[in-house]
């Protein structure tokens, strides 16, 4: 069987969603969400049959991006999307024997693109966040330098590169092509076409998606010396620009005080945004762009998540290196960077317990607790004796509560093999054992009614893996954070223990805290750790005995079953006003 090029075998491509998330705000990309002019609505509606049927003709916009840049129409090539006039320049100027430097973090797309060509990409990582190394850049050109990058301002991390470092490169750099990324040039406001006359090597390119807001017709377009120019026109795609693009961006050049507009209040939103994530984030980066990068420690993915319950979409980079633990958020208007930052503002927070209060456990955890204990006994073991070994407490883990039933009955095994048999019957191969028995106890529906008004967070006995599958299982893990497993707290410092919920209310500054539990363990930790406990009966056991135990535990009341909650907060919150 034929193969592609062995280039990209091991290459990662640039993903994107087959549909657009339905949010309402929509801030990953940094796109402008401001939208276009109404200049280029009304262009779009003038549409007709001729601007179809014939392939474009680009002499009026060529005219009115030279008349803008300042610069001659030999020196403009239209691109569909900024990043393919810098793929255009990789197929022109750059060889699989050639090495091509840039920064990292910084735009994905250049690396993509050396890899396909199969030529060596250098990245120079920033010393100082986020301190454009320049000289650490000079430093690597080599004698395979054939191309380096600059994106001002850089994405993700917001700066704006000075005209100094820029000068300092291209001095270094005069038998190397220097390339600008000038996607994000209108927020910044200093541009280095000028430099073009002076500096042949010179090529930059241009996106009218997050400034004009065209991301979705895509038109970008590189500002080179007509000699570049002419030989880029030599590998590119005739008519890769289509007429409603065209005529887009000849509107969006007409109507330049729209985009002051949206840029203004880009600048205005920056500021409302800066105040609303400083009380959770660790740093909020100066940005010269229109989106913000923050650095939000180990609070990241409950931000993430708690901007997500608001419908609020936003890059979040995870343990990506370099930027570990930031969200980038792109700055909408005003109006709705108030929206996000009081989106962000302390509310109350559920804490739920999983086995027996979010999920049955009955025909899982249960029956694996008997099967692994008649698999080594040899008699049976019923239900009522896991149950009053439950009521005990002190045995939350059901591995502990497992091996504590087989040593009561002088039956000698070895922890390690309990959990193997535990393990193969509840998880089996791959996620295909008595796990698959389970049932949620509260629905999706209820969850989603839930997150509008609380934060909801997991404080979980079971190891990671399970929670994580659960969550992902039924599509509810955008709810949780954080979602504190078996494998979190120090060792010794599991359930009953309150570490999981103190761990819970520092990451998430909550305001009132209820936590759902099933077990005398989870009340016991509930007021250990100064929140209010919620009983709630599971399933298997609906009797007045637990009910009575759960109570003496400090419950402030005790639930039938989880979809009862939303019934007993109403009523609480009812009594807070009436008071």
């Amino acid at each position: 069987m034929s193969e592609p090029r062995k280039s990209i075998m091991d290459m990662q491509g640039y993903d994107i969603p087959f549909y657009l998330p339905d949010y309402r705000l929509k801030l990953d990309c940094n796109e402008n969400v401001m939208g276009p002019s109404p200049k280029v609505t009304a262009a779009l509606q003038s549409i007709t049959g001729k601007d179809m049927k014939f392939y474009p003709a680009y002499g009026e916009i060529l005219q009115k991006l030279a008349c803008c840049n300042e610069v001659s129409t030999g020196m403009i090539l239209p691109a569909n999307g900024a990043d393919e006039a810098i793929n255009y320049v990789f197929n022109t100027f750059v060889e699989q024997q050639d090495n091509v430097l840039a920064v990292t973090p910084s735009f994905v797309m250049p690396k993509i693109y050396a890899g396909t060509i199969g030529c060596e990409y250098k990245e120079v990582p920033y010393t100082e966040k986020w301190v454009f190394p320049a000289d650490e850049l000079i430093k690597n050109i080599d004698e395979k330098t054939k191309l380096i990058i600059i994106t001002t301002p850089n994405n993700p991390t917001g700066e704006a590169i000075c005209r100094d470092d820029v000068l300092k490169i291209l001095e270094a750099s005069s038998r190397r092509y220097v390339l600008i990324d000038e996607t994000y040039v209108s927020y910044a406001g200093e541009s280095f076409k000028d430099l073009i006359n002076n500096y042949p090597n010179l090529m930059i390119a241009r996106s009218m998606s997050k400034d004009f807001a065209l991301a979705g017709l895509r038109f970008g377009y590189l500002i080179a010396s007509e000699t570049n120019i002419k030989h880029l026109k030599k590998v590119i795609s005739p008519y890769s620009v289509n007429n409603m693009a065209v005529k887009a961006a000849i509107a969006s050049l007409d109507d330049i005080d729209h985009l002051k507009y949206c840029v203004s209040q880009v600048k205005e939103s920056k500021k409302i945004l800066e105040e609303g994530l400083s009380p959770l984030a660790e740093k909020v980066y100066k940005s010269d762009a229109n989106f913000i990068l923050t650095d939000f420690g180990d609070k990241a993915d409950f931000v993430y998540k708690k901007l997500l319950n608001a419908g609020i979409k936003v890059k979040n980079f995870g343990s990506a290196e370099y930027l570990e633990n930031c969200l980038r958020i792109g700055v909408p208007d005003m109006e709705n960077a108030r929206y996000i930052a009081d989106s962000l503002k302390s509310r109350d927070l559920i804490i739920f317990d999983m086995d027996g209060v979010m999920v049955d456990t009955s025909n899982s955890y249960r029956l694996a607790i008997r099967s692994t204990y008649e698999k080594f006994s040899g008699k049976t073991l019923t239900p009522e004796r896991v149950h009053e070994a439950k009521m005990q407490g002190g045995l939350n883990n059901d591995w502990d509560l497992t091996y504590y039933l087989l040593e009561k009955d002088r039956i000698n095994v070895s922890f390690q093999e309990i959990i193997s048999q535990f393990q193969q019957l509840y998880w089996g191969n791959d996620g295909e054992g008595f796990i698959l028995n389970e049932e949620l106890l509260i629905s999706p529906e209820s969850l989603t009614e839930l997150s509008k008004k609380y934060d909801m967070a997991i404080f979980t006995g079971r190891p990671k893996k399970e929670a994580e599958f659960v969550l992902k299982r039924w599509g509810i893990e955008r709810y949780f954070s954080p979602v504190i497993t078996m494998e979190d707290p120090p060792r010794g410092m599991g359930k009953p223990n309150p570490w999981g919920v103190k761990e819970i209310l520092r990451i998430t500054s909550p305001k009132e805290v209820y936590y759902l539990g099933d077990t005398v363990d989870d009340m016991f930790a509930a007021r250990q750790g100064g929140v209010k406990g919620i009983g709630v009966l599971p399933p298997q056991d609906r009797g007045e005995d637990l009910r009575r135990a759960l109570l003496a535990q400090g419950a402030i009341e005790v639930l039938e079953n989880t979809e009862n909650l939303l019934q007993l907060l109403r009523k609480i919150e009812e009594e807070k006003v009436a008071n």
